[in-house]
């Protein structure tokens, strides 16, 4: 299987000797605020205003990310080589491994710090910030608002399913530029063997459970390979909505949903649908472009694997999971949201051809056209050498492709890209007492409710 970080699908942070991090709003952006310079291992260094460079005559755009990006690098370079009146000044975070998370809290701490005062950058990567809160207090611009005023916007150029789903509070807050695709790998032939019929497009948990009952203990011991307190976790994280109003900041754990919840995830792993040992007949896989469709498929140890639509709860409606990646917001309090806009257009269009090492499905329709003729045309896909392929190509399936195409225009539900560490370990952490036998549901659910309901509103 693939690694945390394969599945994260984000650059690593760069190693460097300091690092430059500006909330500044600079000409374009919300107001004044300082630039922090860090030394080497995180040391502080100054922490005077910097006054930002003079740029007569032209509109500044800041735009911050934390992780140093050069697709993003790319994207500014071009927009600037078309709009000269522009100036975009891309931040990022340089640090190392033993510094990350310090790091990462800090850029956390400063941005939220930044915007709520009205400040920060004028356009600002959300996959790594509270992007719920933000929108409760009104930081964020509706892009919805914006596509409905803007007649030369094309939604039949993109994935409308995303545009419609990638919501957030019930607008439009972060424009996803790609988005990876979650769902289930299943050894096809072992489930023939099993006489086991699955219809993905609109099973739910219940259904799945049920017909596990025919799988377990035959070709492989379980049908997933996981422990009880993750697959709660996976569940509630894939249908965050059910249980968190991220826009309200309250917590929906103390209901018959999520007791439920619990009482058929400890039936799954009594009855062996579930368990940690041996190989099973299903893989959760996270699917990051075209080729890593077919990499990712046949990365298992069966040759016969299938991607399948992952089920879903039982107050959910059919439809594929989603995940948004490299999600941008703008600035409410931006001077120059006009400019923004026109830039984040540019980000999401097909005017910069697809990097072929990039990670995600883009946003744009037309993009990804090209990226399968391309695929067809290359009639290969290369593999890692260190993978378990070790370097051999893979075969290109064009009926394979026109299955994924099916599977990228059905997904409808988002896998929160926002739904914070701090929440996954509530789950975790609260739910091994139940589990194990310590606690009953209801005291478990308390709990959860009390403590989730303390983060979000802390």
């Amino acid at each position: 299987m693939k690694t945390t970080n394969r599945k994260r699908a984000r650059a690593t942070a760069a190693t460097g000797i300091f690092l430059l991090f500006a909330l500044a709003a600079c000409s374009g952006g919300g107001g004044e605020s300082p630039q922090i310079h860090t030394g080497k291992s995180g040391d502080k260094g100054s922490e005077q205003p910097v006054e930002a460079p003079a740029n007569a005559g032209k509109t500044t755009l800041t735009f911050s990310t934390f992780f140093p990006d050069p697709h993003l690098q790319e994207l500014v370079t071009q927009y600037e080589a078309l709009h000269p009146e522009v100036d975009i000044q891309l931040q990022s975070v340089q640090t190392d491994d033993a510094h990350l998370e310090a790091e990462m809290e800090k850029f956390m701490t400063q941005t939220n710090t930044a915007m709520l005062a009205g400040k920060g950058p004028d356009l600002l990567v959300l996959d790594d910030l509270p992007a719920a809160s933000y929108v409760k207090n009104g930081l964020l611009v509706n892009f919805d608002e914006l596509i409905a005023q803007d007649s030369a916007f094309k939604r039949e150029d993109y994935f409308t399913n995303i545009l419609d789903h990638a919501k957030i509070g019930g607008g439009l807050y972060a424009m996803p530029i790609s988005f990876f695709l979650h769902g289930l790998a299943g050894d096809e032939e072992a489930l023939a063997q099993a006489g086991v019929e699955i219809n993905d497009d609109s099973w739910s948990w219940n259904d799945f459970a049920v017909l596990s009952q025919k799988l377990v203990n035959k070709t492989y011991p379980h049908v997933i390979h996981t422990e009880p307190e993750y697959m709660l976790n996976w569940m509630v994280s894939d249908n965050l909505s059910l249980f968190v109003d991220e826009s309200k900041g309250t917590a929906k754990f103390n209901t018959a949903t999520f007791t439920g919840l619990m009482k058929q995830v400890q039936k799954m792993s009594e009855d062996g649908v579930i368990g940690a040992e041996g190989i099973p007949y299903f893989f959760p896989v996270q699917i990051n472009s075209p080729g890593d469709y077919f990499e990712s498929l046949n990365s298992f140890l069966s040759s016969n694997m299938k991607l399948y639509v992952k089920p879903h709860a039982q107050d959910v409606g059919a439809g594929g999971y989603f995940q948004p990646y490299r999600s941008i917001g703008l600035n409410q309090s931006s001077k120059a949201k006009e400019q923004a806009w026109d830039f984040v257009k540019f980000m999401i269009s097909d005017q910069v051809p697809v990097d072929p090492n990039h990670a995600g499905f883009p946003l744009n329709k037309r993009l990804y056209a090209q990226e399968v003729e391309q695929l067809k045309k290359d009639g290969s896909v290369p593999t890692a050498k260190e993978g378990p392929l070790k370097g051999v190509p893979i075969q290109v399936n064009p009926d394979e492709l026109d299955a994924l195409e099916n599977e990228l225009t059905g997904a409808t539900h988002l896998v929160s890209k926002f739904q914070p560490d701090q929440l996954a370990d509530i789950i975790v952490e609260q739910s091994q007492a139940f589990f194990s036998g310590q606690k009953s549901t209801e005291d478990v659910a308390g709990l959860i409710q009390n403590k989730v309901t303390t983060y979000l509103n802390e």
